[in-house]
């Protein structure tokens, strides 16, 4: 089975888990845990061809510009990690049926299985884009697994996410450094690259941003307090992500990267340093707990410390003892996790403090627990003996004088002590010494057996780890080494046993005064957990974030718009006059100055002045549109016909949706005497001046750039497209438009969002005025235009010549959009400009109707939105049928050249569209409840009320003073 195979269909695991878990609840987990079983079946011939000396790749053009390609490799040590991760979890997903309420569980299978796939692509990667992606997916499936267990792991959640994602930041900038210093993003390549013994210096930043990165996942000192906060999760996915996979993550990246870091003297130091004092600072963390899951997570932590440093030593037995804990770890840590399950399910505790004496009723459970903790002590003939003894006999090699070695050897015999009295507690705290009065049941099959498998299996591989010899010598090659170390129940009297032995004899011997220990423990060690010191991060943040936000904290435009435009206006004149000061300037480029042009120059300063000095709120939205209109025609005298039916398609629906928004405000903008004008009018002459300068001597002044070369010279030849405007934006760039076409549907999810927060305004009785507004209503009737008095009373009426019009205009108007839309590959035209077109007859239909409400249907404006960048979507995935994503693909139809393109402007047409829709429906349509209010106001009226200042009135009304 291919690589590509492999993890096509691993990937198609979480889709199928939303059909099973709707049709089969919790029992889901069956399906899937076969899944898993046979993905790791159909490993076999590349597993058997790994273990003969050789490796599995496969490799497909991603993104070509870039030389980068999405890579795969599967060799001795990716073998292994993923045998784990797809092995436990099938046994962890068989455990969760039993485990598991009642339910659909969607949200447990599906990240679950999102999290697998994260997993398998990271071990798989030969791509370093590729690499981090994985890490990234790992991280954000870790978080919802947390977060869905319920309010009290929100807080837990969001500690877990900024933990990995730190360390996702300094990966991210590892990988930067390394394709920017190898020129490559292959991960082999770049691995036994010669730039590594070249440059030290890069070399050690590297490894240390490496190394932090891993320790992140690995949950190294400082980075350890997310485990045991993770603990707010399920048990399941305790068994899987903290004890097998996402924590094996991290140590899966420090193994891949000592191929290039194993003899680099910051990496040595830092990895054994802090793995053994992670270690040792873990084990005597667990020993301070009462709950059992706590009590694994610290050791979880302690364990990987032993295997960080192992890492840090880098030598073939150091590397070997690496990666036999590994395993060894998964097996027993996996399978104690879930035996925490199955007493938590029996006793309906975890605390050792309320449990009974259970090895009198879980006699098979007891017997478990005892071989689960005997392999994390290190104890014979356990699995984890062997990894343990291979781990201490490392410590010898650590680089350096012979006194690093000793030291080190020392320390970790000391967490080994540690290690063993950790767990007694949890044999002696969870079988023994509770109470025999309480009672309790026993387990089901179905719990006890995926639970207690992985523990049983240590039993047989320890006493035959030889069996494990070759796959463990296939990692280590993997990693640079030789061969690997020579895997035995027994060596001898080594060193290391004797250290051992005195660790076991040690941690037995505290274990006889235990109650006396705990009694010790039991106080506070240190003032704060470091939840708590990252509570306390959190909290420091939030108040710097509220004092930044203080700074433009106002409601007035004045407060927000200023500050950057002022900014924008130094910026741009310093930066024109500093070029200006260098010289050597291009020619001007001819027809810079035309009759046309100034006079148009003219009509938009007339209209900035307007706008500037306008004290009508109405007056200065239609000096604004005579500006957009002057541009407009500028655009059409340049030459730009794309551009400019689209800006003057943008200037009609502006100033209609603007006289919507102004219906809820006063007429005035209630200015000052003194300062009446004067402000906007200098910062508009400023930035104008600035603006045009920057223009003139950054972009008039310069020769046609490369690109734009390009486009013209082989444009229609590539496309076959004579419209360059629109081919540039569908084909060329069209990952650009992708991007702002998200933006535009943001943005209209957000017009949803912010107006769903605003209580509809009801109509109150006439001469009433709103105290919370500070804005009077008054009748219709008062108004003293006639004509203006017959409109509002009357809108059927007035509105009649409107509808004609409409029954006339709108059907020309989209045959026209349909036309515009057609044409655009090769005519000016194109989705957007279309989608524009058709919406000004939406504009006309809102405006043709006597009474506010929305032109479509209910939340069709969303299922454009959402369709349109769906589509857009769809269309770019096609591209991967020929080479990479939003390759257009071609072809004839009926004699006409058709392209993939086409549907991507599709989806631009129905996503402006529904934009265009939203803010039609939502700012123009009278909320649910304006008839209900209307029905119920009291008293006579002549008429509806309007807002004062709504309409023309002699003299100036209360509200309109402080009005901004």
């Amino acid at each position: 089975m291919t690589l590509m195979w492999l993890l096509a269909a691993l990937a198609a695991v979480p889709v199928l888990a939303v059909p099973l878990t709707g049709a089969l609840g919790r029992r889901a987990g069956w399906p899937i845990a076969i899944a898993f079983l046979a993905l790791a079946v159909a490993m076999v011939p590349a597993a058997r061809e790994v273990l003969d000396g050789g490796e599995t790749t496969w490799t497909a053009a991603w993104l070509p510009a870039l030389d980068v390609d999405l890579a795969l490799r599967l060799d001795g040590l990716g073998l292994v990690f993923v045998m784990i991760a797809l092995v436990i979890g099938a046994a962890v997903l068989v455990y969760s049926v039993e485990y598991l309420d009642e339910g659909r569980q969607l949200g447990f299978y599906l990240w679950m299985t999102v999290f697998a796939v994260g997993m398998v692509g990271l071990v798989l990667a030969d791509d370093l884009v590729l690499l981090f992606m994985c890490w990234e997916i790992t991280s954000l499936a870790s978080f919802l697994l947390i977060a869905r267990s319920g309010s009290g792991a929100e807080s837990a959640s969001a500690r877990t996410l900024f933990m990995t994602f730190f360390g996702g930041l300094t990966l991210l900038l590892a990988v930067v450094l390394m394709v920017v210093a190898t020129g490559t993003t292959s991960l082999s390549q770049a691995l036994s690259s010669e730039v590594w013994a070249e440059r030290p210096g890069l070399t050690a930043v590297v490894a240390v941003l490496v190394a932090v990165a891993g320790f992140t996942k690995a949950a190294q000192f400082p980075f350890h307090p997310w485990l045991p906060d993770a603990m707010a999760a399920a048990t399941p996915v305790s068994a899987y992500l903290h004890a097998a996979a996402v924590v094996k993550a991290g140590i899966y990246l420090m193994l891949r990267f000592s191929e290039a870091f194993s003899e680099v003297p910051v990496w040595n130091a830092l990895l054994i340093s802090v793995g053994l004092f992670t270690a040792a600072m873990a084990a005597l963390f667990a020993l301070q707990q009462h709950d059992l899951k706590r009590l694994m997570a610290y050791s979880t932590v302690s364990q990987l410390g032993l295997i960080t440093a192992a890492i840090g030593v880098g030598t073939e037995k150091a590397l070997t003892a690496a990666v036999i804990h590994t395993i060894a770890h998964a097996l027993f840590k996996s399978g104690l996790f879930m035996m925490v399950g199955v007493i938590d399910h029996a006793a309906g505790t975890r605390d050792i403090r309320r449990l009974p004496e259970l090895r009198r009723v879980m006699p098979w459970s007891f017997a478990t627990v005892v071989l689960g903790t005997a392999s994390m002590a290190g104890i014979p003939p356990m699995l984890g003996f062997v990894s343990k003894e291979t781990i201490l006999g490392s410590m010898l090699e650590a680089p350096g004088p012979d006194w690093v070695g000793f030291l080190a050897l020392t320390a970790a015999g000391l967490g080994s002590v540690l290690t063993v009295a950790y767990s007694a507690k949890i044999v002696l705290g969870g079988f023994v010494d509770g109470e025999r009065a309480k009672t309790c049941h026993g387990p089901s099959a179905g719990l006890f057996l995926p639970a207690a498998a992985p523990i049983w299996a240590g039993l047989p591989i320890g006493l035959a780890v030889w069996a494990l010899d070759v796959p463990v010598e296939r990692a280590v090659q993997a990693m640079g080494a030789e061969s690997a170390y020579e895997l035995k129940l027994w060596h001898g009297l080594a060193p290391e046993l004797l250290v051992s032995a005195a660790a076991i004899a040690a941690g037995a011997a505290l274990m006889t005064r235990r109650r006396a220990l705990y009694r010790r423990l039991e106080a506070d060690l240190l003032p704060g957990t470091g939840a708590d010191a990252l509570e306390r991060i959190f909290a420091g943040a939030a108040r710097v974030g509220r004092r930044i936000a203080w700074t433009v904290a106002a409601d007035h435009p004045r407060r927000h718009v200023v500050p950057p435009l002022v900014v924008l206006t130094l910026v741009l004149g310093a930066g024109s006059l500093t070029v200006l000061g260098v010289g050597d300037l291009p020619a001007t480029q001819p027809d810079l100055w035309r009759p046309i042009d100034v006079g148009l120059l003219a009509l938009i300063v007339l209209g900035v002045v307007a706008t500037c000095l306008a004290d009508s709120r109405i007056a200065a939205t239609v000096a604004l549109g005579g500006v957009g209109i002057a541009v407009t025609v500028q655009l059409f005298a340049l030459g730009a016909p794309d551009v400019g039916l689209t800006q003057l398609m943008v200037e009609v629906l502006t100033v209609v949706v603007i006289m919507l928004v102004l219906r809820q405000l006063p007429r005035r903008f209630g200015r000052s005497p003194r300062r009446r004008g004067a402000g906007p009018l200098v910062l508009a002459t400023g930035l104008g001046v600035a603006a045009g300068l920057a223009t003139w001597v950054l972009t008039g002044r310069r020769e046609r750039s490369g690109p734009a070369e390009y486009y013209l010279a082989e444009g229609t030849e590539e496309t076959g497209g004579d419209n360059l405007v629109n081919v540039i934006l569908v084909e060329f760039r069209a990952l650009d438009t992708l991007g702002e076409l998200a933006v535009l549907g943001l943005a209209g999810v957000a017009i949803l969002a912010v107006l769903a927060t605003v209580p509809p305004r009801t109509l109150d009785p006439p001469g009433w005025t709103d105290r919370a507004e500070r804005i009077p209503l008054r009748p219709v009737a008062t108004l003293r235009d006639p004509q203006a008095r017959a409109a509002l009373l009357d809108a059927q009426s007035n509105l009649r010549a409107l509808q004609l019009l409409l029954r006339v205009v709108a059907p020309v108007l989209v045959v026209l959009s349909a036309v515009i839309f057609w044409r655009g590959h090769n005519a000016p035209g194109g989705g957007f400009i279309a989608a524009l077109v058709a919406s000004v007859v939406v504009a006309q239909v809102y405006l043709s109707r006597p009474e506010d409400r929305a032109v479509g249907p209910s939340r069709l404006h969303l299922a454009l939105i959402g369709g349109g960048v769906l589509t857009a979507l769809v269309s770019g995935l096609l591209g991967y049928a020929d080479s990479s994503f939003l390759q257009p693909l071609y072809g004839t139809v009926a004699g006409t050249k058709l392209s993939t393109s086409l549907i991507f402007d599709v989806g631009v047409y129905a996503a402006v569209l529904g934009l265009v829709m939203v803010a039609f429906d939502r700012l123009g349509a009278a909320p649910p409840d304006r008839s209900a209010a209307e029905e119920s106001t009291e008293g006579p009226t002549e008429g509806p009320a309007i807002l004062e200042g709504a309409a023309e009135s002699p003299g100036t009304s209360q509200g309109e003073e402080g009005t901004g």
